[in-house]
């Protein structure tokens, strides 16, 4: 089971486009114990997996679910959503929009 949750841990990390130290910064870890997580060779404490869905915008369950494949298009879609929903969430209103709007003419070419 640790194994399985080390694999999705790197995966969804990769595909966030997240390394190693960033993702030890956002939780307030080193990088270290991200590298170790990562494969296997330390327990992950239930308080940094909190973190780290949340980091990555992702249900706990992401996790632990055997149906959760990476790689999809469908995944891949959601990944990018969710990083895209992270990002604005740090832009004022307008830039906010700005980005709808540019989003919104490119969807009509």
């Amino acid at each position: 089971m640790e194994q399985r949750i080390a694999a999705r841990v790197r995966q969804h990390r990769q595909a966030a486009g997240l390394t190693q130290s960033e993702l030890a910064n956002k939780i307030g870890a080193h990088t270290q114990q991200i590298y170790r997580y990562e494969t296997g060779g330390g327990r992950i404490p239930a308080t940094h997996l909190c973190e780290i869905a949340r980091v990555l915008a992702l249900p706990l369950e992401a996790f632990f679910d055997e149906q959760t494949d990476i790689g999809t298009d469908d995944e891949l879609l959601l990944r990018d959503t969710r990083t895209v929903a992270m990002l604005l969430r740090s832009l004022s209103a307008e830039r906010r929009s700005a980005i709808i709007d540019l989003l919104r003419a490119m969807a009509a070419e």
